[in-house]
């Protein structure tokens, strides 16, 4: 489903994804920065909520965002345009939801591990740990595309209209995400079985809790269903602030290269500044 009309040029439809991705990487990471955390040790360590945000702090808010904001915005810039590219073709929603989450998955898992292991305070000792739970990963992913897919349909056929404005564009994206992430709530539970730290793994039957499942999808999924509908909501104005910057750029092109070059100089020197500034945290610790 996109935000933009039929007949638009492919590269229209491209971009009004990406658009309407980096807005819910933009929101998704504020939020998952407070609750990814306490959902991971939810999801994983089978933690009390009051437990797992006991041991949250805004100083680990504020360094989980970092990552939050630097990961969200590939992966789901990243979803959105290869959804928008297999929503292209005359295939059945099945095999797209399929070959959507399979891509997806293989491209973005290590950055997936990364950001996990980073929330639980793991060490990312070797590369192998970046590939962990592949399969688990592909078939929570694969669903998810599916279901999304499936939702999207029924969506259409009940309101073709629907994403002609901005509130039915919010309300049915926040369907489709919130739908697919309850759909594929089972494999993000097998991810989270295979992902138990060693020496502290719970036994299947022990592991698998109804309540604590519930709990960790009902916040995942919230997550993931607010970020994309306000997305959603927000991508025609996205759209708006780019083709006004493709026309000043076709005007003043020298003016809008060094606009460029300012805003990576910029970019450079602040990751420049943070690596200085984690260098010297580890020169204080030790």
């Amino acid at each position: 489903m996109s935000t933009v009309a039929a007949d638009a040029p492919f590269v229209t439809k491209v971009i009004a994804a990406a658009s309407q991705g980096a807005v819910g990487a933009l929101v998704g990471a504020t939020l998952s920065a407070v609750t990814e955390p306490v959902v991971n040790k939810v999801l994983v360590e089978r933690k009390a909520i009051s437990v797992a945000l006991s041991e949250h702090t805004v100083e680990k808010i504020k360094k989980f965002f970092e990552t939050t904001i630097m990961t969200n915005f590939i992966k789901f810039p990243f979803f959105e345009i290869v959804n928008q590219i297999m929503n292209t073709l005359s295939l059945p929603a099945a095999v797209r939801g399929t070959v959507t989450g399979i891509i997806f998955t293989s491209a973005t898992l290590p950055i997936t591990n990364y950001r996990f292991r980073k929330s639980m305070n793991l060490p990312i000792d070797n590369f192998s740990v970046l590939y962990q739970a592949y399969l688990p990963t592909v078939g929570r992913d694969v669903v998810y595309g599916i279901a999304r897919n499936k939702m999207a349909g029924w969506l259409m056929a009940a309101n073709p209209q629907i994403m002609t404005t901005g509130a039915g564009r919010f309300k049915a994206m926040f369907a489709m995400a919130l739908f697919a992430c309850v759909v594929s709530a089972p494999g993000n539970e097998i991810r989270g079985f295979v992902l138990q730290p060693k020496g502290k793994e719970k036994p299947f039957s022990e592991f698998f809790d109804p309540v604590k499942t519930a709990r960790s999808t009902t916040i995942g999924g919230l997550i993931m269903s607010m970020s994309l509908a306000t997305g959603a909501y927000c991508t025609p104005f996205v759209e708006m602030i780019y083709q006004k910057i493709k026309e000043s750029a076709k005007t003043d092109p020298l003016g809008a290269m060094l606009l460029a070059f300012m805003v990576a100089d910029k970019f450079h020197r602040a990751m420049k500044e943070k690596a200085l500034e984690s260098k010297m945290d580890n020169i204080a610790k030790a």
